[in-house]
């Protein structure tokens, strides 16, 4: 729900990403999962904020996700720097039909061309939802 630069190492950026969504998952864990990553996928549309750093390039604009343990990070290049829209899982809306997917939070969205995706985008967007909804049951269940 927060729209940061992350490109260069400023600490409290970070201690802002690690608050909102989680430190970054260990080696072992990435294997486990099958990977943390998504594709790179081709923006078609975007809310206003996220629409002005895109139309300043000239390139093909793509974004991808990363999955962290309580939220998603979903970053894009601008010229040289690289955003990153950090989405919580509670604030996550993902809406998935067979030419797009489109990812909500707050006033924040982008539309993801799936047209021409291969098989790990969609193995990626199964295991968002699934880690999604288990980290959604955990944070439900009263101690």
């Amino acid at each position: 729900m927060i729209l940061r630069n992350i490109s260069y190492k400023n600490h409290e950026i970070k201690h802002e990403l690690e608050n909102l969504v989680g430190k970054p998952f260990g080696w072992i864990e990435r294997w486990r999962m099958g990977g943390i990553g998504s594709p790179r996928m081709l923006v078609l549309a975007s809310s206003a904020d996220i629409e002005k750093l895109l139309a300043v390039n000239n390139h093909q604009r793509f974004c991808s996700i990363e999955l962290r343990p309580r939220g998603v990070i979903l970053a894009f290049r601008s010229r040289l720097e690289t955003y990153g829209l950090i989405i919580p899982y509670r604030n996550l809306s993902v809406f998935k039909s067979d030419e797009s997917l489109r990812v909500y939070s707050g006033s924040h969205f982008i539309r993801l061309d799936l047209s021409k995706t291969n098989h790990s985008t969609h193995r990626f967007l199964s295991r968002l939802m699934t880690y999604k909804s288990s980290v959604l049951q955990e944070e439900a269940m009263p101690l």
